[in-house]
Order: C-alpha cells, then sequence, then structure tokens
C-alpha cells in the first residue's frame, strides 16, 4: 500500500491568525499546497463549528471531516487535547499512513510531533510565522509557515521579518552542504538532491523559514556563495568558486551575474558572442519563470485548464440566458450544486477565482449599483458570444505580463495558458482585445500601457508624494546604477525595517530612484511590476516613520494612501503583499484616534481586525472621531473601493444581525458609490 498522509488543523487557531492578517480565510490554497506530497487518507478540522459557521461550505468542499469541539468560555480553545489523541490513535492503528501533518501555531504540539517521530513517522508542521512558538517549529521533522503555504507571500515579502542570525545560519548549512557534495565529487549537483541534503543535516530548514516561498529563490540570494546552472530545465548549483570541465560549460546556464549583461540566464560559451543575438534557452527558461510567478500571483495555477474552460463556459450561459436575474453568489451556488451532482468536486473558493477572472477584465456589468457578489450582474454589452467572453477573462493573464513590465514572448505565454505553446494567434487574439480596450497601446511592434512616459503610472493623483520623493532624493556619486543594486537595495531595507524605519525608508526609496531610470532608460529586465513592489514597500515603511516614529499622523496619511492605491486585489502586487494590507489598515484607521490625542479605549492592533476598528470609530461617543474616520474611509474608498467592499463584507459577517455593524457596513458600502 502507498504512502498515505493524515491531517490535522487546529482551525481556531488559524482561523482567528487568518481573520487578522488577511480578513478571511481560504483552505483551497493550503490543500493545494499538501497535494503534491501524496494521498491524504485522513483530513480533520477542530473548532467550534457554531462560531466558524461561514467555512463550513468550503471545509466541505475540500473533503474535510468536521470535528465539532464546544467552547466552555471565550477564547479558551480545547481543541489541542482531541487533536493529539486521534493523531496517536491513526498512528497507532493505521501503519500506513507515514506522515502527520499539524496545522496550528500552538506549542502545545511539540511533545505530539516528538512522540509521532518516535513512531517513525514523518512530521510537518505549518503555522503562522508570527504566532508559532520556536518549540513547535524545532519539534518537526519539516515546518513550513502558514503565510507561504497559502501562497499569501512571494519571493522576498517576509525577508524583514527574519533575524540574521537564522540567515546566517541557513548560509552556513548551505555551505556545509555543498562540500558534502564536493567531497563526493558530486558537483554541480541537482538543486532537489541539494535539498534533502540540507534537511538531512538539520530537520528544521525550509526556505520559508528565511523569507522564500521558492528554494530556487533562496539559492538566487545567495549567489555570493554558489554558482547557479540550468541543464535540461533542472538547476544544479555549485560553490562560487567552482570551475566547470568543458562538457559541463558547454551544456550548461549559468545565471546572468556572472556575464553582467542582466538578460538573466545566459550561455557562459555565448554570452558575449550573443549579446545583441536572439535570447538562449537559458533566457527563455527565465521569462518563464517570471510568467509562472504572475500566473500563480492571480490564482490560476489551483485551477486545471480544462475545469478553468468549462467553468467560463457555464458562466456565460447562465448570464446570457437569465441576465440579471441571479447575484454572483446565487449564481455560483447553483453553479456548485450542479457540479455535485454531477459528481465533479469544485468548491465555491474555486469558482470564485475563475469569477475573478472575468471581474478584473470588466467582464460583468452591474446596471449602475456597486459591484458586489451580493448584487444582480448582467454580463457587459461588448460580450457577444461565448468566445469573446472566455477571451476576455483569460486577457487578464497576458494584461499582467505587459503590466509587469516583460516582454511578450507568445509561445512561452500560450504554453502556460493554453498548455501548448503553438497556438500564438490566441494570444494574438487577446492582445488585440486589450488594445481594442484602451488597455494597452502598441508601438512599434511592442505593447506597453497607456501614459505619457515609460512609467505609465507617474501623473496617477494618489503617488505624487512617493514620485515627489523619488525625483528629489539624491544619489551618491559612486553609486552603482541599475537594477542589481536596485535589488541589493531592497534586501537592505527589508532587514532594516525591523529595527529602523528611517533607515529603511531611505534605502527602498534609492531602489526606487533607480529602478524608475533603469525602466526609463529601457534597461532589460528593468520592470514596472519591480518598480510598483519598490515604491508600494517605501510607502508602507515611510507611513511607519511619520506615524510610529514623528507621531506625524496627518503627513503619514498620504503614504498610507498611495500604499492601498498600489495594492489592488486585481493586481498580482495584492498577493505580494497581501500580508501587510491588515496591519496597514488597522493603523491607518487607528491614527485617528492618536491625531485627535483620544486613548482611552484605543483598540490593540493584536487583537482586533480592521473591520472591528471601523465599527468603533464610526459609532463612538466622540463625533470628531466619527467624522475622521468618515473622511478618511472616503478617501480609501476612492483609491482602494475593493479593500472597502472587503471590510463592508466581513464586518456583515462577523455580526450581521447587530444594528450597528449593519449600519456601518452601509455606510462603507454608500461611499463606494459616491
Amino acid at each position: 500500500m502507498s504512502a498515505q498522509i493524515a491531517v490535522f488543523i487546529d482551525f481556531e487557531n488559524i482561523a482567528l491568525w487568518a481573520e487578522q492578517e488577511f480578513l478571511d480565510f481560504e483552505l483551497t490554497p493550503l490543500m493545494a499546497s499538501l497535494a503534491h506530497r501524496g494521498a491524504i487518507a485522513i483530513l480533520r478540522a477542530y473548532g467550534d463549528w457554531s462560531r466558524f459557521a461561514r467555512y463550513r461550505e468550503d471545509l466541505m468542499n475540500n473533503a474535510v471531516d468536521l470535528i465539532q469541539i464546544f467552547s466552555i468560555r471565550a477564547g479558551k480553545n480545547r481543541a489541542d487535547i482531541r487533536m493529539a489523541l486521534d493523531a496517536l490513535e491513526t498512528a497507532i492503528q493505521h501503519p500506513q499512513v507515514d506522515t502527520f501533518v499539524i496545522i496550528s501555531g500552538d506549542s502545545d504540539f511539540g511533545p505530539l510531533m516528538a512522540k509521532l517521530r518516535e513512531y517513525g513517522k514523518y512530521t510537518l508542521g505549518i503555522g503562522p510565522r508570527d504566532v508559532t512558538h520556536p518549540l513547535l517549529v524545532r519539534a518537526c521533522d519539516e515546518f513550513i509557515y502558514l503565510e507561504t503555504a497559502l501562497g499569501e507571500v512571494g519571493d522576498e515579502e517576509s525577508l524583514g521579518e527574519v533575524s540574521a542570525a537564522e540567515i546566517g545560519g541557513a548560509r552556513e548549512l548551505l555551505l556545509k552542504a555543498l562540500r558534502l557534495h564536493g567531497q563526493r565529487n558530486e558537483l554541480p549537483v541537482l538543486a532537489a538532491k541539494l535539498k534533502q541534503t540540507l534537511l538531512l543535516l538539520d530537520g528544521r530548514f525550509t526556505e520559508s523559514a528565511v523569507g522564500h516561498s521558492q528554494f530556487k529563490s533562496w539559492l538566487e540570494h545567495n549567489t555570493d556563495l554558489l554558482t547557479l546552472f540550468v541543464k535540461g530545465q533542472q538547476i544544479y548549483v555549485a560553490p562560487r568558486e567552482f570551475i566547470p570541465s568543458s562538457e559541463w560549460a558547454t551544456h550548461l546556464w549559468s545565471l546572468g551575474h556572472n556575464s553582467g549583461n542582466g538578460r538573466g540566464l545566459v550561455s557562459r560559451e555565448e554570452a558575449g558572442a550573443t549579446a545583441h543575438s536572439e535570447l538562449g534557452p537559458a533566457a527563455k527558461f527565465s521569462l518563464r519563470q517570471q510568467y509562472n510567478q504572475i500566473f500563480t500571483r492571480l490564482k490560476m495555477t489551483s485551477v486545471d485548464f480544462a475545469t478553468r474552460r468549462d467553468v467560463l463556459r457555464d458562466i456565460y450561459r447562465e448570464l446570457s440566458g437569465r441576465p440579471g436575474e441571479r447575484t454572483t453568489d446565487d449564481l455560483l451556488d447553483e453553479l456548485c450544486d450542479r457540479y455535485e451532482t454531477q459528481g465533479l468536486i469544485r468548491s465555491k473558493t474555486t469558482l470564485r477565482q475563475i469569477w475573478q477572472m472575468g471581474f478584473r477584465q470588466r467582464a460583468f456589468d452591474y446596471h449602475e449599483q456597486v459591484a458586489s457578489v451580493h448584487v444582480p450582474v448582467w454580463l457587459d454589452s461588448a460580450i457577444d458570444s461565448e468566445a469573446s467572453f472566455v477571451q476576455r477573462a483569460e486577457s487578464g493573464f497576458v494584461y499582467a505580463v505587459i503590466n509587469a513590465g516583460l516582454e511578450v514572448d507568445k509561445p512561452e505565454l500560450a504554453l502556460i495558458l493554453l498548455n501548448d505553446g503553438e497556438h500564438t494567434d490566441y494570444i494574438d487574439n487577446l492582445l488585440a482585445d486589450l488594445v481594442r480596450r484602451g488597455l494597452l497601446l502598441e508601438l512599434e511592434g511592442r505593447y506597453v500601457l497607456p501614459g505619457h512616459s515609460s512609467v505609465p503610472f507617474a501623473e496617477d493623483p494618489a503617488l505624487q508624494p512617493i514620485i515627489y520623493d523619488i525625483e528629489s532624493v539624491p544619489l551618491p556619486e559612486n553609486m552603482p546604477q541599475g537594477i542589481e543594486k536596485a535589488r541589493s537595495l531592497s534586501k537592505t531595507a527589508m532587514l532594516q525595517r525591523s529595527q529602523d524605519f528611517a533607515a529603511s525608508a531611505r534605502s527602498y526609496l534609492m531602489a526606487c530612484r533607480l529602478q524608475w531610470d533603469a525602466v526609463e532608460a529601457g534597461e532589460p529586465g528593468a520592470t514596472l511590476e519591480d518598480l510598483r513592489w519598490y515604491m508600494a514597500s517605501y510607502a508602507s515603511v515611510r507611513a511607519g516613520e511619520l506615524s510610529q516614529i514623528h507621531r506625524d499622523y496627518a503627513h503619514s496619511r498620504p503614504y498610507y494612501l498611495a500604499f492601498f492605491s498600489l495594492v489592488q486585489e486585481d493586481d498580482p502586487l495584492w498577493s505580494r503583499m497581501r500580508g501587510l494590507i491588515n496591519p496597514m489598515l488597522s493603523y491607518y484607521w487607528v491614527n485617528a484616534w492618536r491625531e485627535l490625542g483620544l486613548n482611552a479605549g484605543n483598540p490593540s492592533l493584536s487583537a482586533t481586525t480592521p473591520a472591528e476598528i471601523a465599527v468603533r470609530a464610526a459609532t463612538h461617543d466622540a463625533q470628531e472621531l466619527c467624522s475622521l474616520w468618515y473622511s478618511m474611509s472616503n478617501s480609501l474608498a476612492e483609491v482602494n473601493p475593493g479593500l472597502v467592499r472587503r471590510v463592508a463584507n466581513q464586518i456583515r459577517l462577523n455580526r450581521g444581525d447587530s444594528p450597528a455593524y449593519a449600519q456601518v457596513a452601509d455606510t462603507l458600502e454608500q461611499m463606494l458609490m459616491q
């Protein structure tokens, strides 16, 4: 019998954390991250389901067995003992289950993990970075931070939260592993094999612990210690001083930092000779990775091609046959029921992700009402066929690629989107549709975003405070120019932000300036996505510097708004920075108290969601606070209506039967209609 996996979820522990961090909790991405490890034989979630009723549908659609744990008193989680007993019983009675996954941040599960390892079981822990106790991490064979498992962080977002000791320890472990492979004459070593060696040397190692969602990303950030090669689209690793044999040099490809041309992966042999020729296969590999990252950030990887097309066609047929008769929620519920009767496992979360593809590209019409899952929906009047609807929805991926400033490689785009690199005519159709709708311009064979410069958002009113700072910052005369220095400054800023807001802001600002100049100069590899990432990061630390250090709450407000203007739900940047959204929104509203000198009843950020802060501010006895909160929320609705809509929905979910909560939700939704 093949090896099997048992998964135990301390749901109350995880859901409460997720609601504070991300406004909601989505189980499907977590299950997708576990699916590649093997067959999940046991999947149980423990909690008081009278408190978490809104999650039951998503859990059941993922075949989760819901174990009811009644709460004796508020704030007391009783799931840990029951989970431990069930896990031990499973280990004894089901010997075919060899991997145990505990999803929780509670250190009380440390002894359970140790006991399971005594039974010869492989233990995997998953928990939030900020609340998981180190004892639990050390007790597991492997530990993954929940933010990574949920896909809520990119390659670099959480690096600033990692201590220098953790980073240094991982680098020492890397050198030790490479020395071992060198002693065995196994260099260059396949990256997957190198990771196995790292885990054997230290079972606690995981790239997520040092701020990276992918092992490849962590390796790329340590190229001062090593050299990376690509052969047959697989990555190999050797120490930095390694000199490859002629056979390796002929067939392997190394990272562009060796050639200095900024084109990404290039051949060692051809680095000089083909500087102006067509990109080689390794450069194609690098571009494919960038496309895949965007595909992932749009949450399109969780749905296979056939399912995506099938659901899009069903949505079109329902809306064209019965326009305006149902809300989005009603329509998706009907489709869920239909698929269930057909024996198809398609959760409502999956359907929402596919629906979002059309929503991002304005494929739906809400007849002058605020776009919401709770109002009737029609197709956009320009959509006249099933094919045009599918094209409209799928054009979002191509738009996101160009929005990131990447070159257009039609075969690679077709390969990722359609699983067939020969269908470039379909990519042509998507590009033509985007041009026709005014979302792209075609200039001399290149596709760019509309705008008066190579930076199309240069005139965005909400971004003017950042742009003024970028234009005004002086750069040292001896500072290297280009995207590599910008990337280096960004890494420095991440490490600085937890200790020195001012220093982090300066580093991010110089990274913005260098990236901006590189984009305007057309430097290869200089993307708009990285520029917007640096700008959003700068806005976040500059807002923190002004509000937390200087107590200048009024002047910090434009930087909060600039951050929210950049980080939109229908943009790949949302996924890269989602972990910052809730804290930024909480501070943005809490600063209203501080600006007015109102300390009594000031909510605690560690225990309060933005939705609860909004209700407290809107219903406060001090009228001046209510007025300031209303003004700040109006400004937020202007730059990021989607975020305000999410908060309003969260308020209704939390206390939908409370008149005060319902009134605040109504107020927020009315702001969106102004």
